[in-house]
């Protein structure tokens, strides 16, 4: 698999430390939407970092997407969370079963 787009992008590391993580093997081309487009737009013409060249020929785009494929497809199951649960509002209080912003 190539993970195709610069590290200075905050959604290209992500896939680049997941895949790192959890043993999933990768080759990096640092290739730039910006100085290189063509090049970029023949590997992916929609042009969008991070884009994910399997070996099959299927490409796709965005981190979410890539992370959800290759945790069901390597794993069989979710291994990474990648959305923090919001708490419970009860959660917030100071006092058990009273909310925070009835104390004040």
């Amino acid at each position: 698999m190539r993970l195709v787009g610069m590290l200075d992008s905050p959604f290209v590391r992500r896939v680049a430390i997941a895949f790192d993580c959890l043993g999933i093997p990768f080759v990096h081309e640092p290739v730039s939407v910006f100085t290189t487009f063509e090049a970029f737009q023949r590997i992916n013409p929609v042009v969008k970092a991070p884009t994910l060249a399997c070996d099959d020929g299927e490409v796709m785009m965005d981190s979410s997407l890539i992370l959800q494929f290759v945790e069901m497809t390597r794993t069989g199951e979710r291994a990474v969370r990648l959305r923090a649960q919001p708490a419970p509002p009860e959660a917030h209080s100071t006092r058990r079963g009273s909310p925070a912003w009835r104390d004040r």
